[in-house]
Order: structure tokens, then C-alpha cells, then sequence
């Protein structure tokens, strides 16, 4: 989905209705299962230790498609190994990890055991054998996943958009569920299949299709497939009991087709109603006037253009505020027109979980609070809610952080073991200048980046790793980084994930001037400075490149 940008509201974009309603505040309290996965590696080898002396237990979110949320698990000296994972699901998709071996595997709320032979891990077609909670189920599936690995055809996907083109959702779904469970299909002819696999197997086709559809409705903005509105919620059904890494690209896909049918609409904007409700409830220092007013906007009287400098002035006073929350409104408020109450659940904590890694802290708890209160699917609030805790975990570190730097121009803090944070003020040459008195004689691989753009944020968690192979003796990593969102958002994402090396702060201007010296033209982009200073290599690989940046930090050491 296209990142989310805090936008104005000017008062006269505020729609003079009478729409607003209460929030809930009594809502389900649901509380997650777990499930432990233990086993053991017989006749685990040295070498094969040494090469990954964890196996990794993962599941996936709802909320997030392309995030596994993953458990190691360290083998002890016997192979033997165990974990503990949360479900919030009746029955969730697992995956096991082991070196370049791995398996999916049903997991539900009990004890899963895995036991595997290193002598025959490269040799056995199923060298899993479960026991214990779905046992038989497990067992089944790793056959049948050698058979599908071995029968399932290559779709051509020319010959299936012709297929479906034209034709109306249900047309379109029944041609696609029968060109996916073709394999299946073909497995039942031979084998007697347990009724939970079935179950289990036909919930990922499903969803399979659903994520075509809705990728086919994105791509080609055909309203005719219905996929995003009330009709369309086959494709999603909320009593499925299954988690699988379909569903979950399939909701994303949903998200993100329901977000390009309002990115067009101008003149958005929030009823009066809910703006006042909204001041209400967050706004503090009203003046009588300004209170007996919002208080009689709240309780539904019309405003009048009297109405507008107040509620503009109050808007100007706590924009910080207001805007996030208006934002949110907004959209549920178009959203609300399109999609069934299933699916406007699931976009209101689909809003949250998108733009957590975005914003600050204090900003983060503000939405959260706001807007979980709304969120009635337990399974939705229960993801939402693991997926906050964990950008929330290192508030601590932040805090301490944030008390050590808070905005000190051209003076480097180490506010961390090995980190650095400066805000610098200088331009071009004095900037490379600057870094080079902080590296100390060392040779500098210099990143521009941006914590605005999850791609850029990436370079630089894979930056990290590049200074933790090399060490910090011979190279320092400088991270210049610029943020449209604030300073304050840049010095929490150091703290929360504390990439050894020098990081700089500088506003859009210089950032610019920076990428010109290195010869690119967009962030990510990145330099190797040599120990005097001087520019070693313009544009130089990116960090998740991290083969070719190693191999030219290596050439010039």
C-alpha cells in the first residue's frame, strides 16, 4: 500500500453533516493460545552445528504478509530443540528451519514433536516425521508436499488472465480454484485424505484466488470482479479457521485495492460531528467559549461558517495531534461507503500496523489507544496487539536515548555502545570533512537514507550487518539520514535498532547535495570515503548487496 503522509486539514475541508458515532468501549476480551514445538536432529554432525546451531519456528500475522514473526530455538548437544509460539488462530501455518531444510506444518494449541536424521536430510524426500498435536495431519502434508513439489505444473499466466478476462467474480473464481487445486485433485485420486488437510489445503486455495482477483482488480481498477465491496467478502469469510500465508497475502491485496478506490477522491474530509468528538476527547486548554461550542457540534447541531475560524484555530493549535487522527477518520469514513463491517475491521487495524513504523513513539500510543477500541475482531485486536508490542519493546532505550541527544549541532553523542548520533549542519565538502575526523583514520562507507521509505530503511538494517562482519577497527559506517516525519522519528529508529557506526542527521538540502557528490540520484544511495577523506567510490553497492561492499572494502583496506 502507498505510505500514508499526514496532511493538513484546513477547517473548510470539514464536511457540515451530522455523522458521528460512539466509539465502543466494551469490547471481547480474547486471549491467544500457544503452541510448543520441540524435536530433535539425530546424528546432528560438528559441521552442520556450526553452520546453524538454532532451528527457527516462525508464523506469520495477519495484519503483516510479508513478515514471518520468528522463534529460534538453540539445539542442545543431543539435536534436541524447543520453542514456544503463540496462535491466535484455531489452526495456524508453521514453518520449520534448519540450515537450507524447511517445512510448513499445522499448528494448533497443544505440544508438535519433529524428529529428522542429518544423515538423511538431503536424501529423503519427507525426512520430517511428527508426532504428537495434528500429528497425522503433519505427516500427511509433508507427503503431500513432495508429491506437489514434484507434479504441480508451471501456471502460465497469459493464458489464465485470458481466461478470466471479461468475466464476472464468480466466473473468475470458479476457473481459478480449478486451475489451483488441479494438484490437488490429482493427489485424492491415489491417496485418502484426513478431513482437517482438506479443510486446511482448500483454505489456501482459496485464498490463492482471492489474492489474484484483488491483484487483477488493482492492476486494472475493474469494478465489475466486486472484489472490494460487501459481495466481494466470500473471498474473505471471517469464520475461517486457518492462518496461512495466503490469507494473509490476500487481506494485504484487499488493503491495498480498497485504498486505490479512495485515492482518487478529492474534498475528503471528517463531519464537524467527529471532529469536535475528536477534540473532545484529546484537546485540553479550550477556552469556555470554544468548549460550550464543541460540546453542542458533539451532541450533532449544524455548524455554521462562524464555526470555522474556532475550529481552524484549534486545529493550528494541535495540528501534531489532530492530523494523525483525522487521517484515520477519513479513511474509515470513505471506507465505510465501500466495504462490509468484516472488512472495515480488518482496515482499521490494517491502518495502525501500516503506519507504525512511520511515526514517533508518543504517536504510536496515540493511535493505538484510538483506535483499538474500534477494532471488535478478537483475532484482528490480538494481532494488532503483537505487532505494537514489538515496535513499542525498547521504549526504555528510546527514552535514554532521547535524554542524551536532543538536537546538538555538529557534537557527536555516544548515546549507545559503538553509536553516534549528530546533527550536522555543514554542506558537501565540509560534510565528508566532518566524517572524516570521526572516523579516525579509517576508511568510511557512507549511506544516505531516509527512516520515511521502508526500502531505505533496509539498506540500512543491512548496513548494520555489513559493520558487524568487518568490525569497527578498519571502516566506519556513516549513516546520513534525512526524515520528512521529524528528528525525533530518525533518533528512535537508532535506538530501537542500535546499527553500530556514526549517524548524522541533515535536512533535505543537504542530503541532496550529499547524493550529488555521489553521483545518485535517489535514496538509497551510497560512497566509500578513503582514510584521507577523498571520495574512493561514487554510488557505490548498495549494503544488501553486502558481497560486492564487502569486496571493494576489502580491496581498499
Amino acid at each position: 500500500m502507498p505510505t500514508r503522509r499526514y496532511r493538513v486539514f484546513p477547517a473548510f475541508c470539514l464536511l457540515l453533516t451530522f455523522f458521528f458515532g460512539q466509539f465502543p468501549t466494551v469490547y471481547a476480551q480474547f486471549k491467544s493460545d500457544s503452541v510448543t514445538v520441540k524435536g530433535r536432529i539425530k546424528n546432528l554432525t560438528l559441521q552442520l552445528y556450526r553452520q546453524s546451531p538454532n532451528v527457527t519456528v516462525s508464523r506469520n500475522n495477519i495484519l503483516q504478509a510479508n513478515r514471518e514473526m520468528a522463534r529460534p530455538a538453540p539445539l542442545a548437544a543431543d539435536g534436541s530443540f524447543q520453542v514456544t509460539l503463540p496462535l491466535v488462530y484455531p489452526y495456524e501455518e508453521l514453518y520449520f528451519n534448519f540450515g537450507q531444510i524447511s517445512t510448513a506444518f499445522l499448528g494448533s494449541a497443544g505440544t508438535i514433536e519433529i524428529a529428522l536424521d542429518a544423515d538423511s536430510l538431503f536424501l529423503s524426500e519427507a525426512p520430517f516425521r511428527f508426532s504428537g498435536t495434528n500429528a497425522q495431519v503433519n505427516n500427511q502434508l509433508t507427503r503431500y508436499k513432495a508429491f506437489e513439489f514434484k507434479n504441480k505444473p508451471k501456471v502460465d499466466n497469459r493464458q489464465l488472465a485470458k481466461r478470466v478476462e471479461g468475466r464476472s467474480a464468480d466466473d473468475s473464481r470458479k476457473i481459478l480454484t480449478n486451475e489451483f487445486i488441479s494438484t490437488y485433485e490429482k493427489y485424492r485420486q491415489t491417496h485418502e485424505v484426513l478431513p482437517l488437510l482438506d479443510q486446511y489445503i482448500r483454505s489456501g486455495i482459496k485464498y490463492e484466488v482471492s489474492t489474484y482477483l484483488y491483484d487483477r482488480a488493482l492492476a486494472e481498477q475493474d469494478t465489475r470482479l466486486e472484489t472490494g465491496l460487501p459481495s466481494g467478502s466470500s473471498l474473505r469469510p471471517a469464520d475461517d479457521l486457518f492462518l496461512t500465508v495466503q490469507r494473509t497475502t490476500a487481506m494485504e491485496r484487499f488493503a491495498a485495492y480498497a485504498n486505490s478506490r479512495i485515492a482518487d477522491q478529492t474534498g475528503r474530509g471528517v463531519p464537524v460531528g467527529t471532529f469536535a468528538r475528536l477534540v473532545d476527547q484529546y484537546i485540553r486548554d479550550l477556552s469556555a467559549t470554544e468548549r460550550t461550542r464543541v460540546d453542542e457540534l458533539k451532541a450533532g447541531k449544524t455548524a455554521v461558517s462562524r464555526d470555522m475560524p474556532m475550529l481552524q484555530r484549534i486545529l493550528q493549535r494541535h495540528q501534531d495531534t489532530l492530523a494523525k487522527l483525522l487521517v484515520y477518520e477519513t479513511e474509515m469514513s470513505q471506507y465505510r461507503k465501500m466495504v462490509d463491517s468484516t472488512g472495515l475491521d480488518y482496515l482499521k487495524a490494517n491502518f495502525l500496523e501500516s503506519i507504525l513504523p512511520d511515526i514517533e513513539l508518543k504517536n504510536q500510543l496515540l493511535l493505538y489507544r484510538h483506535i483499538m477500541p474500534q477494532v471488535t475482531d478478537p483475532h484482528y485486536r490480538l494481532s494488532l496487539e503483537e505487532l505494537y508490542r514489538l515496535e513499542v519493546k525498547d521504549s526504555a532505550t528510546v527514552r535514554d536515548v532521547a535524554e542524551k541527544f536532543t538536537n546538538q549541532v555538529d557534537e557527536p553523542v555516544e548515546v549507545l555502545s559503538g553509536v553516534t548520533l549528530m546533527r550536522s549542519s555543514h554542506y558537501g565538502k565540509e560534510l565528508l570533512e566532518q566524517l572524516q575526523k570521526q572516523a579516525l583514520g579509517r576508511l568510511v562507507y557512507v549511506l544516505a537514507w531516509s527512516t520515511d521509505v521502508e526500502p531505505s530503511r533496509q539498506e540500512a538494517l543491512a548496513a548494520r550487518a555489513i559493520q558487524e562482519q568487518l568490525g569497527s577497527r578498519d571502516v566506519l559506517v556513516a549513516y546520513v539520514c534525512s526524515s520528512q516525519t521529524s528528528m525525533e522519528l530518525w533518533r528512535e529508529w537508532v535506538a530501537k535498532n542500535k546499527p553500530k557506526g556514526l549517524h548524522i542527521f541533515v535536512d533535505e538540502d543537504q542530503l541532496g547535495n550529499l547524493l550529488a557528490t555521489l553521483r545518485a540520484e535517489y535514496i538509497p544511495a551510497a560512497g566509500l570515503l578513503g582514510r584521507d577523506g577523498k571520495v574512493l567510490k561514487r554510488d557505490a553497492p548498495l549494503p544488501s548487496k553486502s558481497d560486492e561492499v564487502l569486496k571493494l572494502i576489502r580491496e581498499k583496506l
